[in-house]
């Protein structure tokens, strides 16, 4: 399972290094750029009623270990080894146990690729998609249950996963009509899926997604 290090460095990942930012040569934003636009109300409680301090070092601690949990499960994927080295061997392990127990229960998915890099020059924007399987788009989360049964799936992680089915679409001119979303716990053995359908997808893209993307090029502007 996942083992200590000693602080951060690059992650290899079958012979390659992972970077934490990626370079897509332009100057177009990402989809979790794009969605910045939206109001995060649980979020914006979080920061009122807790320190600044306790804010900062808790949201980096979280990106840090969302990350970790990402490169461990690709590499999980390519090369069926669990034995990632991470700086949070307790979130990153439970997280491995929690993608394994999804991978059980969920064999009908078959995950063909990960980690696609790509952009739109219709809309001008770039993703990272983190699943494509066979006949739909996936995407990876890492949460907490905390008292709940399932780490919660949340609003702007629909609209995100919209944004990819469109991105893969039009760069690989392919109708793909089905997407889906899988929140994996790194604080018990359990995850959270949904399944979008078509008409969500159009609804998440066009009403939302879009709207964000105006929004944010017309904030950039000023």
């Amino acid at each position: 399972m996942a083992k200590a290090k000693r602080g951060r460095t690059e992650k290899t990942l079958g012979g390659r290094i992972i970077m934490a930012k990626r370079d897509y040569q332009n100057d177009y934003p990402s989809v979790t750029q794009i969605l910045s636009v939206l109001r995060k109300i649980g979020l914006e409680m979080w920061f009122k009623y807790n320190t600044i301090e306790y804010t900062n070092t808790e949201s980096k601690r979280g990106k840090e270990v969302g990350s970790e949990i990402h490169t461990a499960i690709q590499e999980y994927i390519e090369t069926g080894k669990t034995d990632f080295e991470t700086a949070y061997p307790d979130e990153v392990g439970m997280a491995l146990k929690s993608f394994a127990l999804f991978r059980q229960e969920h064999p009908e998915i078959q995950i063909l690729r990960c980690e696609q890099a790509l952009t739109s020059e219709k809309y001008k924007y770039n993703g990272t998609i983190d699943v494509i399987s066979i006949d739909s788009i996936g995407d990876w989360k890492s949460g907490k249950c905390d008292k709940d049964d399932k780490p919660k799936i949340y609003p702007e992680h629909i609209y995100q996963v919209g944004g990819y089915v469109y991105l893969w679409n039009e760069v690989h001119n392919t109708n793909i009509e089905k997407a889906w979303i899988t929140v994996i716990a790194k604080d018990k053995v359990a995850y959270n899926y949904y399944e979008l359908s078509e008409r969500e997808i159009q609804e998440s893209f066009n009403d939302v997604f879009l709207s964000c993307l105006k929004i944010y090029n017309y904030q950039r502007r000023k």
